[in-house]
């Protein structure tokens, strides 16, 4: 999505704004859970901030093609997910030790690395820099990943939420399970309103 922004000031204190909500959300996250060691706390807070800006990104498309007040708020998809890719980097260099050294999780792990590497893919190419060398629809096309990172984020975070450790207590496992229902339906109701409109177009 091409925005036009020249100024190198305005796209500054776009970041400024989304990276201050990050490490907002990085802390009340952390401050949530008391009873984990600081580490521990920080790397969960750093993975669950990281999928709430992750919806967020997600919703705003949908959101938009329903005719919701979201469409004003389109534009900064660009630098939330930007600002996911950086949350849910930071998340697995804390996290890398801790996940090396534990039996059982090379496969929910693969996941989380897959999501993260396409994640990097799509910050890096997050420009109108890139838009211009890649072509629209090139670009367009490799932003579809979007929700190739959803799904594999969803089955990382829902096996360390829900099988990993079902009976320790983590009040994120219901937010996170709305917010994987949520981008579906959104999904499905935005494709719906899309056909209806292309069926009322031929008639």
């Amino acid at each position: 999505m091409l925005l036009g922004i020249k100024s190198r000031k305005i796209l500054f204190w776009r970041h400024a704004l989304v990276g201050s909500l990050a490490g907002l959300l990085v802390a009340l996250f952390s401050w949530s859970r008391p009873e984990l060691p600081f580490d521990v706390a920080l790397w969960r807070a750093l993975g669950d901030a990281g999928f709430v800006f992750l919806f967020v990104t997600l919703s705003l498309g949908p959101l938009s093609r329903l005719g919701t007040p979201a469409l004003r708020l389109l534009t900064w998809r660009r630098e939330t997910g930007i600002w996911f890719a950086l949350l849910v980097l930071t998340h697995s260099l804390r996290v890398s030790g801790f996940a090396l050294s534990e039996p059982g999780l090379a496969l929910p792990n693969l996941l989380g690395l897959g999501a993260l590497t396409w994640a990097l893919i799509l910050m890096a190419t997050s420009s109108d820099r890139a838009v211009d060398y890649l072509g629209i629809s090139s670009w367009k096309w490799l932003h579809q990943g979007a929700y190739v990172i959803f799904y594999l984020a969803s089955l990382h975070g829902g096996y360390h939420l829900f099988l990993r450790y079902p009976n320790t207590p983590n009040w994120f496992r219901w937010p996170f399970a709305v917010m994987v229902i949520g981008i579906l339906v959104l999904q499905t109701a935005a494709f719906i309103k899309t056909v209806r409109q292309q069926r009322i177009k031929a008639w």
